[in-house]
């Protein structure tokens, strides 16, 4: 629940007058099992949250009414937000964004900017391509396509700065570059388990070409991200 970008959102909100903006918020990808919408809640918030995942909306739910709290989760996609123009004071995402094409992330955050009040805030996130492995088929740059769950899922990763494009309509006030390396719990994985975790559902690489990687997996392994966090002009 405490996720990284989900805290600086909230530390920034806390860091600036925001008296002015009546407290609600909109999480668009809100389900699982811990909703990071509570902290918000916690907070005083009058809460929203989309989900196009029905079992995801039910592990929310369970938290929500485990807790006690009226989160107001519903099914909706992001792409087509189910809110009327200028509804919320915040929005934001953390970690759905990035199984959308290209194509729908620019779609995603004009609506989310169609949902956001003037003088609101905005946060979303994108996964680098400096990351390592990336995984799947690219399809289309910064595209890869794996096979999960019975379906083709994306997830798609950007250069540093491609997401620049996503704002015309927003001002930029906070930005944040993120990479973890996992070095211990990367060194710690055998051969014999690298070998294991190798399926070329989700890997561009051979098995030859995995098996070669295990001594280069501490040089190569990272997440990298971009958090943007944005106002929407009076």
């Amino acid at each position: 629940m405490t996720r990284p970008a989900v805290c600086n959102f909230l530390a920034y909100l806390e860091g600036i007058d925001i008296t002015h903006l009546e407290k609600n918020v909109l999480e668009c990808g809100v389900g699982g099992r811990y909703p990071p919408l509570a902290l918000f809640y916690e907070r005083g918030h009058k809460t929203y949250g989309i989900d196009i995942a029905d079992d995801r909306i039910v592990l929310a739910n369970a938290f929500s009414r485990e807790h006690d709290m009226n989160l107001n989760i519903i099914r909706g996609d992001m792409r087509d937000i189910p809110f009327d123009n200028e509804s919320f004071s915040f929005v934001y995402e953390c970690d759905s964004m990035c199984h959308l094409t290209k194509k729908d992330t620019n779609v995603t955050i004009k609506e989310m900017t169609r949902v956001l009040k003037k003088g609101g805030y905005l946060s979303v996130g994108f996964f680098l391509l400096d990351n390592w492995p990336l995984d799947g088929e690219e399809r289309n740059a910064g595209e890869f396509w794996i096979h999960y769950g019975g379906r083709d899922v994306v997830h798609s990763y950007f250069t540093d700065d491609e997401p620049e494009q996503y704002f015309a309509d927003l001002e930029i006030v906070w930005k944040e570059k993120r990479t973890i390396l996992y070095r211990d719990a990367i060194a710690q994985i055998s051969q014999k388990d690298w070998i294991e975790w190798y399926d070329d559902t989700w890997t561009r690489y051979s098995r030859e070409e995995w098996i070669n990687l295990y001594n280069e997996r501490l040089l190569r392994y990272r997440q990298s991200s971009l958090q943007y966090i944005a106002q929407k002009p009076i």
